[in-house]
């Protein structure tokens, strides 16, 4: 009996070693579950890197044009308007809400003569 004990032990303790580096080969923080969740942040990080470095090379555009030698003349024109909260005399300015309705006009004893209409357009 105690035989077999003994000659059970050695291949138990080498099962369980051989168990514990298996388990986290898997699991551990450097096993393959984490390799997965590290591979999907870096392809997040990657998009994020992209999208930086696009808005970094506009904005490097923008401050290239500024330069002395090679100041957009169009684009200072527009950067100054909007700064200045002005606009231009030839742009088309659209309401973004209605005007409000004009005022009754108060009543009169007197009837109002009637408006000459606009030559080529009927009277309406």
């Amino acid at each position: 009996m105690k035989r077999r004990l003994r000659a059970l032990v050695l291949p138990v303790l080498f099962l369980v070693v051989t168990a514990y580096f298996v388990f986290n080969a898997i699991n551990g923080s450097r096993g393959i579950i984490a390799q997965r969740h590290d591979q999907a942040v870096l392809v997040k990080d990657r998009q994020s890197l992209t999208d930086v470095t696009a808005r970094r090379d506009r904005w490097q555009a923008r401050v290239d044009a500024l330069h002395h030698h090679a100041i957009a003349p169009d684009m200072l024109n527009e950067q100054a308007r909007a700064v200045l909260n002005l606009a231009d005399p030839d742009d088309l300015a659209v309401p973004l809400h209605p005007a409000p309705a004009p005022a009754p006009a108060p009543a009169s004893s007197a009837p109002a003569a009637p408006t000459p209409a606009a030559p080529g357009r009927p009277h309406s």
